[in-house]
């Protein structure tokens, strides 16, 4: 993106007409977009784009996607004689969007590719009509969605077998044991692995009260630890890499949560049980309503992530920072919830119970779906997936619940893309503007409104200290009389110091943490504030929930 800067620049001085750059198609992600906004804010138009197009060296090389971008000045301020003709109104030029309906594979490796052309404002995420760029997380979705957890040693996976021998052992080594799922779980076929999840176990607990995991963990996670060059790592090598409060305090209570997979072909939603340890390839949004995995799922916030996330290679991404957190979810009737969540539960059934019965994987069945919702000719390979599956029947209840989502935001149906993106932008743009005036639509208010709206939260279950109160930059105890007893376990207090974490309004220092404990000393808090900065599950800083050294 450099050179593409570099280029705009020289454009908008007036030293050049106009550039163009083959670029990969991570143009459109949120960095490289911002490149590209910025130029468009200065007088820049974009006069002809390809977001998305296949790209191949010969028939051995690694298939790759590219985009392909022109731009030129696109104001009235340009100087006269520069530019072949005049803009016809003040603004932006209107530029050419190809998008890509149709690839047919050659012999040589390339694609012969069909086109959709599209005309208008081409923003910046290589789309026509709303910016995406303008579109700012909400309040409303806090908290919620997260990636999973990253485990840094495959010495924790179990297999089948491995874990349910640990499992005999004793009632603790059990608790300790859960099913894992990745990426190829959700997207294929599951596999039967499973993980040994020690968060929140200090070694000498792990070794006394369950010495079997600690000795299988000694055995296959210690040895690349200790030639690891994270001090940290070396430090704590039963731990996993990144634990992830975020999205464990998420899902924590819930009997299920809702699942995709970061970097995909066909973006899907499902329901995982709560049992399930998700890893950090699966983005985790902590809501068990099937309302909301109807939302999901829906046409309408598919179309939009779809844009707004960018791609990697030739697979969409999930950045849940651009896909989920400004996305306006509808305020509906209970009615229209109810069918939403009617047609999501069945949905989601009827994918689970098309795997399990046939061994079926989430993309070989979405590719047929495709070519369904396409009117292309299927396969004899692609006809027999399509009676196992009942395809056609997955393709109503796509059908149905997009009318009812978009029936629940009032909106006509069905709308093209360009609208939808519009519609979605301008009713964030509305939230952002209610969040300010105090008005917060909550997803899940039980849990975020203790944790954003100042009240007291105890995201372990443990007695909240009271609030903390702002003066002069330093926060108070309003009661000290209701102090927090110290606990006795190193566990028990790293889950203590986290909770007062969680319940603080602002940046705390390791000195007023050990004021809301009797008899709890500061080197040792201070401790386990390293300690939990070095999990992932608290960061020095100056925003709420963090604490300042």
């Amino acid at each position: 993106m450099y050179w593409w800067h570099k280029a705009a620049e020289e454009t908008l001085a007036s030293r050049t007409r106009r550039f163009g750059f083959i670029t990969t198609n991570s143009i459109r992600q949120t960095f490289n977009r911002r490149v590209v906004k910025r130029a468009l804010m200065e007088g820049i138009s974009l006069r002809f784009a390809i977001p998305d197009h296949p790209w191949v060296d010969t028939a051995e090389g690694a298939a790759v996607r590219i985009a392909m971008t022109v731009g030129v000045m696109g104001n009235t301020n340009i100087k006269p004689g520069l530019l072949e003709e005049p803009p016809p109104d003040p603004g932006a030029f209107p530029g050419e969007l190809l998008l890509v309906k149709e690839e047919t594979p050659e012999n040589d490796g390339s694609s012969l590719v069909t086109f959709a052309a599209l005309h208008g404002r081409i923003g910046s995420g290589l789309n026509i009509g709303a910016e995406l760029e303008d579109a700012v997380p909400l309040r409303a979705n806090e908290a919620l969605a997260s990636t999973g957890l990253i485990l840094g040693s495959r010495g924790f996976v179990l297999t089948q077998n491995e874990a349910q021998a640990l499992a005999k052992s004793s009632k603790v080594s059990a608790s300790l044991i859960s099913p894992l799922r990745n990426g190829e779980d959700l997207a294929g076929e599951p596999r039967d692995a499973y993980v040994i999840d020690t968060d929140a176990w200090s070694e000498e607990s792990l070794r006394s009260q369950t010495p079997e995991i600690y000795q299988h963990l000694l055995a296959h996670v210690r040895p690349d630890r200790e030639t690891n060059r994270d001090p940290k790592l070396r430090k704590f090598w039963w731990l996993f890499r990144r634990s992830n409060e975020q999205v464990r305090g998420a899902i924590r209570g819930l009997p299920r949560f809702i699942a995709t997979v970061e970097t995909t072909k066909h973006r899907v939603f499902q329901f995982l049980d709560a049992t399930i340890k998700p890893e950090h390839v699966l983005i985790i949004t902590g809501l068990d309503d099937a309302f909301h995995l109807g939302i999901l799922s829906s046409r309408i916030h598919v179309v939009y992530a779809l844009a707004a996330g960018g791609t990697l290679e030739d697979r969409p991404r999930y950045n849940k920072s651009r896909c989920f957190d400004p996305f306006p979810f509808p305020d509906c009737t209970e009615k229209q919830k109810a069918r939403i969540r009617a047609l999501a539960e069945e949905l989601d059934a009827h994918r689970k119970r098309a795997q399990a019965q046939h061994g079926l994987g989430l993309t070989d069945i979405y590719n047929v779906l495709e070519k369904v919702r396409a009117g292309a000719a299927l396969t004899t390979k692609d006809k027999a997936l399509h009676d196992a599956a009942l395809v056609s029947t997955l393709k109503q209840l796509h059908d149905d619940l997009d009318a009812a989502v978009a029936d629940a935001y009032g909106w006509p149906w069905p709308l093209p893309d360009a609208e939808i993106l519009e519609k979605v932008v301008a009713l964030n743009t509305q939230r952002a503007a209610e969040e300010a005036k105090g008005h917060i639509r909550w997803l899940r208010p039980d849990y975020q409104k203790p944790l954003f709206a100042g009240t007291k939260q105890s995201a372990l279950a443990l007695t909240d200290a009271e609030p903390a109160a702002a003066s002069s930059g330093k926060s108070k105890i309003k009661n000290p009389k209701s102090k927090i007893p110290w606990p006795k376990t190193m566990a028990e207090r790293a889950k203590a110091i986290e909770s007062a974490l969680v319940a603080a309004t602002h940046p705390i220092t390791s000195t007023e943490l050990t004021k809301q404990f009797t008899r709890a000393k500061e080197p040792e808090v201070r401790e386990i504030l390293e300690t939990l900065v070095a999990l992932a599950r608290a960061h020095p800083g100056d925003t709420q929930g963090t604490f300042v050294r």
